[in-house]
Protein backbone atom coordinates (compact mmCIF):
# COMPACT_ATOMS: atom_id res chain seq x y z
CA UNK A 1 0.00 0.00 0.00
CA UNK A 2 1.58 3.47 -0.86
CA UNK A 3 2.11 5.10 2.53
CA UNK A 4 0.37 8.81 3.07
CA UNK A 5 2.43 11.58 1.73
CA UNK A 6 2.81 15.21 1.97
CA UNK A 7 2.95 15.10 -1.72
CA UNK A 8 0.40 12.94 -3.66
CA UNK A 9 2.06 10.77 -6.74
CA UNK A 10 0.67 9.97 -9.80
CA UNK A 11 2.82 8.14 -11.89
CA UNK A 12 3.17 7.90 -16.04
CA UNK A 13 4.65 5.22 -17.92
CA UNK A 14 6.26 6.78 -21.27
CA UNK A 15 5.49 4.17 -23.86
CA UNK A 16 4.25 6.38 -26.58
CA UNK A 17 7.53 5.61 -28.89
CA UNK A 18 7.57 4.08 -32.41
CA UNK A 19 10.65 1.50 -31.34
CA UNK A 20 12.88 2.24 -34.07
CA UNK A 21 15.55 0.78 -33.26
CA UNK A 22 13.45 -1.65 -32.09
CA UNK A 23 12.45 -2.81 -35.87
CA UNK A 24 9.26 -0.75 -34.78
CA UNK A 25 8.18 -2.98 -31.95
CA UNK A 26 6.26 -1.43 -29.05
CA UNK A 27 8.96 -1.46 -26.81
CA UNK A 28 6.53 -1.16 -23.31
CA UNK A 29 5.17 -4.66 -24.70
CA UNK A 30 8.45 -6.24 -25.28
CA UNK A 31 8.48 -9.63 -23.08
CA UNK A 32 10.67 -9.18 -19.88
CA UNK A 33 10.81 -12.19 -17.11
CA UNK A 34 7.83 -14.12 -18.98
CA UNK A 35 5.80 -10.92 -19.35
CA UNK A 36 5.54 -7.63 -20.97
CA UNK A 37 8.19 -4.72 -19.47
CA UNK A 38 4.87 -2.74 -18.91
CA UNK A 39 3.43 -4.85 -16.49
CA UNK A 40 6.97 -5.30 -14.73
CA UNK A 41 7.30 -1.61 -14.26
CA UNK A 42 3.43 -0.83 -13.75
CA UNK A 43 3.56 -3.17 -10.77
CA UNK A 44 7.19 -1.13 -9.42
CA UNK A 45 5.05 2.03 -9.86
CA UNK A 46 2.71 1.32 -7.61
CA UNK A 47 4.15 0.94 -5.12
CA UNK A 48 4.76 4.61 -4.50
CA UNK A 49 1.86 5.95 -6.87
CA UNK A 50 -1.50 6.59 -6.42
CA UNK A 51 -2.32 6.63 -9.78
CA UNK A 52 -1.11 4.98 -13.09
CA UNK A 53 -0.91 6.36 -16.07
CA UNK A 54 0.29 4.72 -19.54
CA UNK A 55 1.35 7.32 -22.52
CA UNK A 56 0.44 5.32 -25.63
CA UNK A 57 0.24 6.08 -29.16
CA UNK A 58 -0.84 2.01 -30.08
CA UNK A 59 -1.77 -0.96 -28.37
CA UNK A 60 -4.24 0.55 -26.03
CA UNK A 61 -6.54 -2.34 -25.20
CA UNK A 62 -3.61 -4.17 -24.24
CA UNK A 63 -2.14 -1.17 -22.03
CA UNK A 64 -5.68 -0.46 -20.78
CA UNK A 65 -5.38 -4.13 -18.15
CA UNK A 66 -2.36 -2.12 -16.38
CA UNK A 67 -3.68 1.51 -16.07
CA UNK A 68 -6.10 3.49 -14.45
CA UNK A 69 -5.78 6.16 -17.06
CA UNK A 70 -4.27 6.02 -20.82
CA UNK A 71 -3.24 9.60 -22.54
CA UNK A 72 -1.33 9.76 -25.70
CA UNK A 73 -0.08 12.46 -28.07
CA UNK A 74 -2.23 15.33 -29.21
CA UNK A 75 -0.19 15.84 -32.35
CA UNK A 76 0.45 13.00 -34.62
CA UNK A 77 3.94 11.76 -35.91
CA UNK A 78 5.17 10.51 -32.50
CA UNK A 79 6.29 14.17 -31.45
CA UNK A 80 8.42 12.51 -28.69
CA UNK A 81 8.80 12.01 -24.47
CA UNK A 82 7.81 15.83 -23.88
CA UNK A 83 4.88 15.83 -25.92
CA UNK A 84 3.74 12.09 -23.24
CA UNK A 85 5.07 14.08 -19.97
CA UNK A 86 2.54 17.03 -20.84
CA UNK A 87 -0.09 15.27 -21.30
CA UNK A 88 0.51 12.90 -18.31
CA UNK A 89 0.72 16.20 -16.31
CA UNK A 90 -2.94 17.59 -17.80
CA UNK A 91 -4.04 14.36 -16.80
CA UNK A 92 -2.56 13.35 -13.50
CA UNK A 93 -4.97 13.72 -10.36
CA UNK A 94 -1.79 13.82 -7.77
CA UNK A 95 0.12 16.44 -7.07
CA UNK A 96 3.48 15.43 -8.69
CA UNK A 97 3.85 13.21 -11.79
CA UNK A 98 6.15 10.47 -11.26
CA UNK A 99 7.75 9.66 -14.90
CA UNK A 100 9.50 6.72 -16.14
CA UNK A 101 10.26 5.40 -19.55
CA UNK A 102 9.99 1.69 -20.54
CA UNK A 103 12.91 0.70 -21.54
CA UNK A 104 14.44 0.45 -17.81
CA UNK A 105 13.72 -3.17 -16.80
CA UNK A 106 16.14 -3.30 -14.14
CA UNK A 107 14.06 -0.37 -12.66
CA UNK A 108 13.44 -0.99 -9.13
CA UNK A 109 10.54 0.43 -6.32
CA UNK A 110 13.77 1.37 -4.19
CA UNK A 111 14.60 3.62 -6.49
CA UNK A 112 11.34 5.16 -7.57
CA UNK A 113 11.13 5.31 -3.04
CA UNK A 114 14.55 7.25 -3.41
CA UNK A 115 12.82 9.87 -6.26
CA UNK A 116 9.29 10.00 -4.16
CA UNK A 117 11.34 11.03 -1.33
CA UNK A 118 13.60 13.45 -2.61
CA UNK A 119 10.78 15.52 -4.27
CA UNK A 120 8.50 15.46 -1.17
CA UNK A 121 11.23 17.13 0.76
CA UNK A 122 11.42 19.58 -2.05
CA UNK A 123 8.00 19.79 -3.50
CA UNK A 124 8.11 22.83 -5.71
CA UNK A 125 10.80 21.35 -7.81
CA UNK A 126 11.61 18.84 -10.07
CA UNK A 127 12.75 15.80 -9.24
CA UNK A 128 15.97 14.57 -11.89
CA UNK A 129 18.12 11.02 -11.59
CA UNK A 130 21.54 11.41 -12.45
CA UNK A 131 24.06 8.56 -12.80
CA UNK A 132 27.74 9.72 -12.08
CA UNK A 133 27.34 12.71 -14.96
CA UNK A 134 25.11 11.19 -17.35
CA UNK A 135 21.05 12.64 -16.29
CA UNK A 136 18.39 10.39 -16.97
CA UNK A 137 15.70 12.96 -17.77
CA UNK A 138 12.62 10.36 -18.32
CA UNK A 139 12.90 9.11 -15.20
CA UNK A 140 12.09 12.38 -12.60
CA UNK A 141 9.19 13.62 -10.68
CA UNK A 142 7.13 16.81 -12.04
CA UNK A 143 5.35 19.00 -9.95
CA UNK A 144 1.93 19.69 -11.78
CA UNK A 145 2.08 22.78 -10.86
CA UNK A 146 4.50 23.49 -13.96
CA UNK A 147 2.02 22.76 -16.06
CA UNK A 148 1.80 26.31 -17.48
CA UNK A 149 5.40 26.27 -17.67
CA UNK A 150 5.53 23.10 -19.74
CA UNK A 151 2.95 23.95 -22.21
CA UNK A 152 4.20 27.25 -22.19
CA UNK A 153 7.65 25.66 -23.50
CA UNK A 154 6.14 23.28 -26.07
CA UNK A 155 4.65 26.24 -27.48
CA UNK A 156 7.85 28.36 -28.30
CA UNK A 157 9.17 24.89 -29.46
CA UNK A 158 10.94 22.98 -26.98
CA UNK A 159 10.70 19.09 -27.63
CA UNK A 160 13.81 18.44 -24.81
CA UNK A 161 12.58 16.99 -21.68
CA UNK A 162 16.23 17.37 -20.13
CA UNK A 163 16.66 20.89 -21.38
CA UNK A 164 13.01 22.50 -20.31
CA UNK A 165 13.95 20.39 -16.63
CA UNK A 166 17.14 21.89 -16.02
CA UNK A 167 15.79 25.17 -17.04
CA UNK A 168 13.86 25.05 -13.83
CA UNK A 169 14.99 25.25 -9.99
CA UNK A 170 15.28 21.24 -9.76
CA UNK A 171 17.18 18.73 -7.31
CA UNK A 172 18.41 15.70 -7.99
CA UNK A 173 18.96 12.15 -6.83
CA UNK A 174 22.71 11.03 -7.70
CA UNK A 175 23.40 7.47 -7.76
CA UNK A 176 26.69 5.70 -8.90
CA UNK A 177 27.79 5.97 -12.55
CA UNK A 178 27.02 2.76 -14.37
CA UNK A 179 23.65 2.05 -11.92
CA UNK A 180 22.56 -1.07 -13.51
CA UNK A 181 19.04 -0.32 -12.46
CA UNK A 182 19.43 2.63 -15.05
CA UNK A 183 20.48 0.59 -18.00
CA UNK A 184 18.22 0.95 -21.47
CA UNK A 185 17.18 -1.78 -23.47
CA UNK A 186 17.30 0.04 -27.15
CA UNK A 187 18.05 -2.54 -28.98
CA UNK A 188 16.63 -6.43 -29.97
CA UNK A 189 19.91 -7.94 -27.84
CA UNK A 190 19.41 -5.92 -24.70
CA UNK A 191 16.25 -7.59 -24.59
CA UNK A 192 17.13 -11.03 -25.92
CA UNK A 193 19.90 -11.50 -23.33
CA UNK A 194 17.82 -10.03 -20.88
CA UNK A 195 14.18 -12.06 -21.58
Amino acid sequence: MVPSDTIRVSALLLAGGQGSRLGGRDKGLMPWQGRPIAAHLAAQSRKVAHELLISCNRNQAVYQQWADQLVGDDEPGFPGPLMGILAGLQACAGSHLLVLPCDLPWLDSALLELLRDQAQSQPGRPCLVRAGEQWQPLLTVIPKALLPALQTAWIEGQRSPLRWLLNQSHSVVQVPSGDSRLHNANTLADWSINC
